[in-house]
């Protein structure tokens, strides 16, 4: 009986499981088309594969975070992106009803078109892209298999990971290297350190939790208000970023105004604080992830 991450190689996948690790579980996770050792290779749109795997570990909890979360690439390509995130996704609520084992479901807030000023869990979705449509279905069909089952909305996730995906660590990139970057000045939502994501979702998972939650960063700030967070926590010029309206950029999908998530209801039931921005930052700036096999450090 323990954890079983599917997606362990990402940012939230990695995350999680050393959230879990850290509080003494047995956590097992799997990787893709990036083999890390002590992970478990694992295709998770193969039925066979995943079905063969929760028999052979027997988890009580599948802990999804994998996907394909690249929205203009969705909006291009729906067939293609669908066959991850929505069925990929039901096969996996499937296979974890018949192993019996609940399962945690990472949504977006991008479920919500964001004409309104902030949302809670109860609000209607009403997606404005291809990524927020799949991103619905799935949590519909996740919480049909098994109403027990927790789905996680979540914005803007940041921290250390070996592929630099997300804003943060593109920013430190571009930045360290001079570069100018053009950010979104009228896009509101919650960036989320991922370390403090996991240890919610890890205390939600100990007081058998089901059902929608959203779990953010407790700051709302508009994408380039962030920006100048981030490049004052790691020593960077922020005269390098260029404040634009968000119409500027070439992207393909429509993107929400305001996508900022309503906590209410996860604090009234976990202890574990929502970090801030700034907090999360900083921890991040103070923390950089070693790297397996070595006494270096990611920075």
């Amino acid at each position: 009986m323990g954890v079983l991450v599917i997606g362990g190689t990402g940012l939230i996948g990695g995350a999680l499981a050393r959230a879990w690790r850290r509080r003494g579980a047995a956590v097992e996770a799997t990787y893709h088309l990036l083999p890390e050792p002590g992970l478990r290779g694992l295709d998770m749109t193969d039925e066979g594969a995943v079905r063969g795997l929760l028999e052979e570990l027997r988890p009580d909890f599948v802990a999804l975070p994998a996907a394909n979360p690249h929205v203009d690439y969705c909006q291009l390509h729906p067939e293609e992106t669908r066959r991850v995130n929505v069925a990929a996704t039901l096969m996996v609520a499937r296979a974890c009803r018949r192993a019996r084992a609940r399962m945690v479901f990472f949504s977006s807030d991008y479920v919500f078109d964001g004409r309104k000023d902030s949302y809670c869990e109860s609000d209607p979705p009403r997606p404005l892209n291809e990524y927020g449509r799949q991103k619905a279905e799935a949590e519909a069909g996740v919480l049909a298999e098994d109403a027990g089952n927790l789905i996680v909305r979540t914005s803007g996730a940041y921290g250390w990971q070996r592929q630099p995906k997300n804003f943060v660590l593109q920013l430190r990139e571009r930045l360290s290297r001079g570069l100018r970057m053009a950010v979104a000045s009228d896009l509101l939502y919650n960036p989320t350190a991922a370390d403090n994501l996991a240890e919610v979702v890890a205390e939600l998972r100990e007081k058998g939790a089901g059902g929608v939650f959203h779990v953010v960063g407790a700051q709302r700030l508009a994408r380039y208000e962030f920006a100048l967070l981030a490049a004052r926590a790691f020593g960077l010029k922020e005269s390098l970023l260029d404040a634009v309206p968000s119409g500027s950029f070439p992207s393909v999908a429509p993107r929400p105004r305001s996508s900022t998530l309503e906590t209410g209801k996860l604090r009234c039931l976990v202890s574990t604080p929502l970090w801030g921005a700034s907090e999360g930052l900083r921890r991040m700036a103070a923390a950089p992830l070693p790297i397996k096999g070595s006494d270096s450090l990611l920075q």
